[in-house]
């Protein structure tokens, strides 16, 4: 959002005025991180950016790169010509240090070398405003933030020291690692989480334990290093990954596109800084080295991905920037470039069948598929067992050693990784089948055939560095317990997660965020928070938001909440319509065009949406939303809603008279489907009819759309700001005053005497009054008439609580699916 709210977190709310002071962050580095760090805050803040590097050929870099890529948003049509000059007149590129002055925010990622960090953090401290600056992150892939801090002499400065961990693309991926460490303050802990969730935009996964290279990138690194060992030839480049390129992607293709140097510096320091209990530590320590000899010989010629001088990595590159593309793979035992050969598909069948299995069903990289690789006796399975299942290991290992939670390890795979489904999630579906002794035997089966890997695979806590620890997966079957997450009962996505330490599912959303209320506002907060994607309507959201409205009601019923107030993250606070691919079956090729998914399943998409958004209008919770422009179901959605509040913002649009770009307000409620053959299938043309609309404004909505202006000149919108945290601030006060004294029978009364269709009925009214008036009937009514009868005296606290019957409404939440 470029600004951070507080969304009733008391502690947070305290710290907002320091959000506001930030005016300037440094970036010590240049390189892929570097670049990709300026170029995500210049988008999504009027931060001005100091870019330092001591090399400038760096810098000269950086500073083509990120102008290309703005002017190629301005050719676009992204933003205005005119506008390019303000972007990048924020953006200053030197070798000196002493500017670092200037800074709130330092953000160190310019090597993964500790002895070259000392010497940055040196300068640092000698630069550093101490006044003037409210955190530090260092990107760091392999040490631990305690470690890191230790390079600092000044207690201060380590008490505003975190590490913070973006992926590649960094503008252009979702997750974001904030670790605390041994020094860092509770608060900095706190604003460097905010900071990167609200106005970094990012997924994030934070963690107050030390853990060497957070969760995804010990999950990422291991998934290279482990078949690193085996590769002697190009075919060995191109078919061992096989295994992990049905979850996501070849590890080495992305490290070519990352750089080495991350991956080979981690390689060294987690070979001799992770703990005798870490089950892949033998990875990076083989024949006294932490990775194979043909990688260190492609780091010594320079040859370390697509940002090498000449294209070359563990595969040849070909393209302009951005769109490279890889054209010959590295054949090792040759020590040349070899064309890239087509996988021997008799030696991998079992791929073959998961791929046809996935065309047949409509599904995409599915578990199903991987579990028919994980048993077959071809090379693809025995590869799966080789490399896949330690992994799998591991990630319980995490959990167990109480590192990070499964929801934790799911976003990280999922989110940062991108997996198609994450870590815990295809654990989960192994468990299903092969329940926890089938599975226990699928690794035994994996340790006989890999004898000289004997200690990836111990599961009893026998050998290795896993001996006294025996497996999590023995802990789950003494409770009972056959997944690591819940799921929803929409899709049958995951909506939870397990906490070993008190037994119970607490919530676990990848799409959005719940914020529970404090016992002052009685406000919770939900976020759709997938701004990357557009705060898009998948299977996914569908099903985290019905989980969310479940916690919502019950918190509801005890008296806890009183109003639930609707927001979406990123810049512009933007809310799409249903994702697209939602509605075609399978992968979408271009080549076949659109794949029906069939008219049952195509409806159920609808009929899940609407229960969902009529249970919220009927309940007697008060809903308030925040949003700026909204498409399709975005809109859609907030026609539901008790009240709308709209940011106002002028956007670039392509002017059909002038055949020119323009600025001008943006439209904020837009119904586009029938320029797409298809139809508001949340409701847009009766919840409009129903909000006062009749057939020209609706005509309006659907075929030009309507500005913040024009909707609340028309009162669909109750209120309006150009400022995001403006907005932000009306639109929660109104809920929270709301909630503040909303008597659950006087506000179900309410809902049934507006509701759509009921008409004018004076008697029904008389009779209404009566009971109201009635404490038999209305058990808040004696606490509440006092507010009135002893108004300015000393009253008792009314119990909000559900109490009795409620007029017009019964909670049928369990009754909806």
């Amino acid at each position: 959002m470029g600004t951070c709210f507080h969304y009733g977190q008391r502690l947070l709310k305290n710290e907002i005025p320091v959000f506001k002071d930030i005016k300037t962050v440094a970036v010590i580095g240049s390189g892929t991180m570097g670049i990709g760090i300026a170029i995500d805050i210049l988008n999504k803040t009027d931060f001005n950016l100091i870019m330092i590097d001591i090399s400038n050929a760096a810098l000269k870099r950086a500073k083509t790169e990120i102008g290309a890529y703005f002017k190629g948003m301005a050719t676009g049509g992204r933003i205005l010509e005119d506008d390019l000059d303000d972007y990048l007149g924020r953006v200053a590129y030197t070798t000196r240090y002493v500017h670092l002055k200037k800074a709130a925010v330092i953000w160190e990622v310019a090597t993964e070398r500790i002895d070259i960090k000392r010497k940055i953090f040196e300068e640092i401290e000698r630069a550093a405003d101490e006044d003037r600056l409210v955190f530090i992150y260092s990107n760091t892939s392999s040490h631990t933030t305690t470690e890191l801090a230790e390079l600092f002499s000044d207690k201060m400065i380590r008490e505003k020291f975190l590490t913070g961990h973006g992926y590649f693309p960094f503008h252009a991926n979702r997750l974001f690692d904030v670790m605390k460490g041994k020094y860092a303050s509770d608060v900095t802990y706190l604003i460097g989480v905010a900071f990167a969730e609200q106005i970094l935009e990012k997924k994030v996964v934070s963690l107050p334990n030390d853990h060497h290279g957070y969760v995804a990138d010990p999950i990422f690194q291991g998934m290279g290093a482990i078949i690193s060992w085996d590769i002697k030839t190009g075919r060995d480049l191109v078919e061992l990954p096989l295994v992990f390129a049905m979850m996501t992607a070849n590890p080495f293709n992305v490290l070519d596109r990352t750089g080495h140097m991350p991956y080979t510096e981690s390689g060294k320091h987690l070979g001799k800084a992770l703990p005798a209990d870490d089950r892949l530590r033998s990875i990076y320590n083989q024949g006294g080295r932490h990775y194979p000899k043909w990688i260190e010989e492609l780091e010594r010629a320079g040859k370390t991905g697509v940002a090498s001088k000449t294209k070359e990595g563990f595969f040849k590159w070909t393209g302009p920037p951005g769109r490279e593309r890889a054209t010959q793979v590295l054949d090792p035992s040759k020590r040349k470039y070899v064309d890239i050969p087509e996988p021997n598909w008799n030696d991998f069948w079992s791929i073959k069948e998961a791929e046809a299995f996935d065309q047949r069903e409509g599904m995409i990289k599915s578990i199903e598929g991987l579990m028919g690789v994980a048993v077959s006796e071809d090379k693809a399975g025995k590869a799966f067992r080789r490399y896949a299942i330690p992994i799998m290991l591991y990630g319980l290992d995490l959990i167990q050693d109480g590192y990070a939670t499964p929801g934790d390890i799911n976003t990280s795979t999922k989110a940062g990784l991108r997996f198609k489904f994450g870590l815990c999630e295809i654990i989960d579906g192994f468990l299903d089948d092969f329940g926890i002794d089938g599975f226990i035997g699928l690794v035994k089966k994996a340790a006989e055939e890999n004898k000289d890997r004997a200690e990836h695979f111990d599961v009893d806590g026998k050998r290795g560095p896993r001996k006294g620890k025996p497996s999590l997966l023995f802990e789950m079957k003494k409770r009972g317990w056959t997944s690591l997450l819940g799921y929803g009962r929409v899709y049958g996505t995951p909506v939870a997660q397990q906490n070993f330490r008190t037994g119970e599912l607490d919530p676990y959303y990848n799409d959005i965020r719940f914020i529970y209320p404090n016992s002052r506002d009685r406000v919770g907060t939900v976020i759709f928070d997938n701004p990357l994607r557009g705060n898009v309507w998948n299977r996914y959201a569908l099903d985290q938001l019905d989980d969310a409205v479940g916690i919502a009601i019950n918190l509801y019923e005890k008296g806890d909440l009183g109003s639930l107030f609707f927001t979406a993250s990123g810049s512009g606070m933007r809310m799409l319509g249903a994702d697209a691919r939602q509605f075609n079956r399978g992968w979408f090729d271009p080549a076949k065009g659109y794949e029906s998914l069939g008219e049952e399943e195509a409806a159920y998409f609808t009929r899940a949406g609407m229960a969902i958004f009529r249970f919220l209008q009927e309940c007697p919770i008060w809903t308030v939303g925040a949003f700026g422009e909204k498409w399709g179901g975005g809109a859609e959605f907030t026609y539901f809603l008790n009240q709308r509040f709209d940011l106002r913002a002028d956007g670039v649009t392509f002017d059909t008279i002038s055949r020119a770009n323009v600025k001008r307000e943006k439209t904020n409620y837009n119904q586009p489907e029938i320029e797409y053959a298809i139809l508001g299938g949340f409701g847009a043309v009766q919840e409009l009819r129903r909000l006062g609309f009749g057939d020209s404004l609706i005509d309006e909505v659907f075929l030009q759309g309507l500005t913040a202006t024009r909707a609340f000149v028309l009162g669909l919108a109750n209120g309006m700001s150009d400022d995001e945290y403006d907005l932000l601030e009306q639109a929660y006060e109104v809920a929270r005053m709301r909630a503040k004294y909303a008597a659950p029978y006087s506000v179900a009364l309410f809902n049934l005497q507006k509701s759509f269709g009921d008409g004018i009925d004076d008697e029904k009214l008389v009779t209404e009054t009566g009971e109201t008036l009635n404490p038999e009937k209305n058990p808040y009514v004696a606490k509440g008439l006092l507010r009135l009868l002893n108004m300015g005296g000393r009253n008792p606290k009314m119990d909000l609580s559900v109490r009795g019957e409620l007029p017009g409404w019964k909670n049928t939440y369990n009754e909806l699916f």
